[in-house]
């Protein structure tokens, strides 16, 4: 045992398999991966854990080193000089114990555990001016939300990075509708990984979400579990802060990352955001088709102005600025518009623009139920509507609401630099023949490409209204480029395979009347003036 901040001898690089025991005595299996160090020299340490269902990269050419964002930078950071321990939670992999859905008794203590074992275990960890451990962490998803957690308790983490993690765990049921198409994924990675022992999934209060609406226990308890809890009681965490979201994440929208950072700012730490494109995607129909791991995804490039490196570049410069004193490189504020381009943003995202939405009919549950059989037919009009000279779709009126989602253009785009970027929201009275209140369907921003039939839902996300009457809230976040032509506005399914237990099953005619605002805005980040002619 030793906890020497510097070497005695000679050490080259290596990584060896461990047993750190939680303080219940049940085992977390890690990997270390030692740096090569000389004697005298110290290197500071990262943490790294995986996300729900997860493991950890046990070597460095595994799934994990090689294909995630997490084991990427674990691996570079170590081959950078950093010591790397990278453990399995509770209940996964090779760790013992059962699942306790981050139970700050059990998976954020057993961090403060595998904290110890370390500066216990491990020669040569470097320190900081204050004489405090160097400590850096990485995880995405389930692990993202661990190190926010621990950071409110566990002073000894300073530089941390989550990856599309949530800052209210209730995301993953909006409007209290749980994201059955997300729940039955991980449902079965969960089985599979957790060697088929994840009964508190179908303990109360968790078995709630499984007819596709929690209750009301299940949101408190997932409020408690995330940083909005904390946040709401001005308590600060201890951590300076990294949060890396995508756009298209259809289980914690970009919004998740930018409230935690708003939090860490206003409680006086150091946070940054990155938004990429990609996070937690469903595989193609439900979702466009994207590289990486079949349900998790990061751009592979971080642009922002005139900054612009690889992700796992980025992530270790801002290791090596918080462990190391390195110079600031790493920007505040980034969003990536594509995968290939991107901006630097000023203090928040652009504002949207109000737009009014007239009174229009969508069949429930059949609009937008056979969507993605009709990809065929649009690319055979489009390719047949392109021989014609002249071809404009801009002149059509609003189409389905029947077989297909039911979109009502509200804005035609007329420059090449205009930009759907920011935070939708919308004022909307939902009335139908229903006998009941309920009145299920999602809605979300739709772009339809100049000269194209389909109708996109902007960054692929679908926000679930649940009953009649008014609905007064923000949308998720949207980042996506537009092109003169184009026409903007809302599109409602009353099916949706993002959804797919949560739709109403019985036939009905509803109505959507109201206001919505568009974040409408142009490359050079200045809102569109609100008096435009639109």
């Amino acid at each position: 045992m030793t906890d020497a901040r510097l070497t005695s001898a000679a050490q080259e690089a290596d990584y060896f398999q461990v047993r750190i025991q939680a303080r219940d005595g049940k085992k977390l299996a890690a990997t270390v991966y030692q740096p090569a160090l000389q004697a005298g020299q110290s290197a500071p340490l990262i943490i790294a854990t995986h996300g729900f269902a997860g493991f950890r990269a046990k070597r460095p050419f595994s799934i994990y080193g090689k294909a995630m964002l997490t084991g990427e930078a674990a691996i570079a950071a170590w081959k950078a000089g950093y010591w790397v321990v990278f453990y399995d939670q509770r209940g996964w992999g090779q760790s013992q114990g059962k699942v306790h859905m981050m139970d700050p008794d059990f998976e954020v203590a057993d961090l403060s555990n595998v904290i110890d074992w370390s500066l216990s275990h491990l020669p040569g960890i470097s320190r900081l001016e204050d004489g405090s451990p160097a400590i850096g962490m990485i995880g995405e998803s389930y692990g993202g939300g661990l190190q926010s957690l621990a950071s409110f308790n566990e002073p000894r983490l300073k530089a941390l990075v989550p990856l599309a993690s949530w800052h209210d765990l209730n995301s993953l049921a909006p409007n209290g509708e749980f994201r059955t198409a997300w729940g039955a994924v991980l449902m079965g990675a969960g089985a599979f990984s957790s060697g088929f022992d994840i009964g508190q999934m179908f303990a109360s209060p968790w078995n709630s979400a499984i007819d596709g609406t929690i209750s009301a226990e299940m949101s408190r308890l997932m409020y408690e579990r995330s940083p909005a809890s904390y946040c709401d009681q001005n308590k600060a965490p201890h951590a300076d802060a990294l949060f890396i979201q995508g756009f298209t994440d259809t289980i914690f929208p970009f919004q998740e990352a930018e409230k935690n950072y708003d939090c860490w700012r206003k409680a006086g730490r150091d946070a940054r955001v990155i938004g990429l494109q990609s996070g937690h995607a469903m595989p193609w129909p439900v979702q466009k088709m994207r590289g990486g791991l079949p349900f998790f995804h990061t751009d592979d490039m971080v642009h922002c102005g005139d900054y612009e490196a690889t992700t796992v570049e980025t992530v270790l410069s801002w290791w090596d600025e918080k462990l190391r004193g390195a110079e600031s490189t790493v920007p505040e504020y980034c969003v990536n518009i594509t995968e290939d381009r991107g901006l630097a943003i000023v203090d928040e995202l652009p504002p949207a623009n109000q737009f009014s939405l007239p009174r229009e009919k969508v069949t429930i549950p059949l609009a937008g139920a056979f969507e993605w059989l009709m990809v065929p037919f649009d690319s055979g009009t489009d390719l047949f509507r392109a021989m014609w000279p002249g071809a404009d779709l801009r002149e059509l009126k609003t189409n389905g609401g029947f077989g297909r989602p039911k979109f009502i253009p509200l804005y035609i785009v007329r420059g090449d630099d205009e930009l759907l970027l920011g935070k939708p929201r919308i004022d909307l009275r939902v009335a139908g023949t229903s006998s009941g209140e309920s009145m299920p369907m999602f809605v979300g921003i739709g772009v339809q490409h100049a000269n194209r039939r389909r109708v996109r839902v902007a960054s692929e996300q679908l926000t679930p209204l649940t009953e009649k009457g008014t609905h007064r809230q923000e949308l998720a976040a949207v980042s996506q480029p537009l092109r003169p032509g184009d026409r903007v506005g809302v599109v409602v399914y009353g099916y949706t395979a993002q959804f797919p237990l949560n739709s109403a099953f019985l036939a009905r005619s509803a109505t959507v009347k109201g206001n919505v605002w568009l974040p409408l805005t142009r490359e050079e980040d200045v809102a569109l003036a609100p008096d435009r002619p639109f």
